[in-house]
């Protein structure tokens, strides 16, 4: 994982300022890292496994900036730490510098009292050496003005110190206060990790259930689909039996027609043969009574048949040709 430092912690680690600037873009990468937008959108897209995707990748970017701006503050404290080291180490040195200048000007000040003292007890004999103190007087004026250098120096290290002083107080409460910002962001961030943590968590719980009801859905799927294929090459042999049937039943019909004509040949004859049978029974009965007084003789004639003996023979012989008429058109084979 690459880590990013803002550019104004960067001015930081450089000796530049600037810390105003890193508080606004750090205030910047917070605000877009706890965003509640897509936190609220989790339960709008609670059920929908690609924005469900989407949101988790949203979560590792988030971790990963989370990181980043942990990384950065880390960065910019090991800066301010390492200033405050410097600050410190200068202080130091000027405190020993000015300790090292107030020695100085303690021994040059006793220098200045022991030569004070020296010439007010050599008073009367300086009237009589004059050269000599001129001498001892330029040289006086000399260590004053050395001294009034001194002091003024002094006081300017003094002046510096407390500045330096200041400033390293000022850093050490900045130091502080962006040492509990930084804890209050760990904190933060280890909170909406966990909860992050436990979105996931719910959400892989759920996309785990959503891949079951996938999976048993795509088997009760192909069950379908195969019930279906059943049922289509059900519906296909039914239809091959249907055309067979509609084939059968069109030769019923048409075999149906077929004896309804030969029926109706068939009533015809029988019509003629009935009408033909009562010209006969007419014929029979004019003959027999033109021969009543020869009854014998045409009773014992082989010539004559009974009346009833030729009608049965007669319909026997028309229900045989009908019924054998039948079972040729019956017999016949099916398509």
């Amino acid at each position: 994982m690459e880590f990013w430092i803002s550019p104004a912690a960067y001015d930081e680690v450089n000796g530049n300022a600037g810390l105003g600037g890193s508080e606004d873009l750090l205030s910047q990468e917070l605000e877009e890292v706890l965003c509640s937008e897509r936190v609220g959108r989790i339960t709008k897209t609670y059920h929908d496994i690609d924005a469900v995707t989407t949101l988790l990748e949203e979560k590792e970017h988030d971790l990963e900036l989370a990181a980043r701006i942990g990384q950065s503050l880390l960065k910019q404290n090991r800066s301010l730490s390492e200033r405050n080291e410097l600050l410190e180490e200068q202080l130091e040195l000027a405190k020993e510098e000015i300790a090292q200048l107030r020695h100085e000007v303690s021994m040059r000040d006793d220098l200045l009292h022991l030569f004070t003292n020296s010439t007010e007890d050599s008073e009367p004999a300086s009237i009589i050496s004059t050269p000599l103190r001129r001498n001892e007087s330029a040289l006086s004026l000399q260590q004053c003005f050395q001294y009034d250098v001194l002091q003024q120096k002094l006081k300017g290290l003094q002046e510096e110190n407390q500045k330096l002083r200041t400033e390293a107080t000022s850093i050490a409460t900045e130091t502080y206060q962006y040492e509990e910002q930084e804890q209050k962001l760990m904190l933060n961030c280890v909170e909406q990790f966990s909860d992050a943590s436990r979105e996931v968590a719910l959400i892989s719980e759920e996309l785990a259930r959503k891949t079951d009801d996938t999976i048993r859905q795509q088997e009760e799927i192909s069950q379908l689909l195969a019930q279906i294929v059943d049922l289509q090459q059900k519906c296909r042999v039914y239809g091959s039996e249907m055309e067979q049937l509609q084939q059968q039943l069109t030769a019923a019909k048409e075999n149906q027609r077929q004896l309804r004509g030969e029926l109706q040949d068939l009533q015809e004859k029988y019509a003629e043969c009935e009408a033909m049978l009562h010209e006969a029974q007419e014929d029979i009965k004019n003959l027999r009574n033109r021969s009543l007084p020869n009854s014998t003789i045409h009773h014992s004639s082989p010539t004559f048949l009974p009346l009833g003996s030729l009608a049965a023979e007669i319909k026997g012989t028309m229900r045989k040709g009908i019924d054998s008429l039948v079972c040729s058109h019956f017999s016949t084979p099916r398509n």
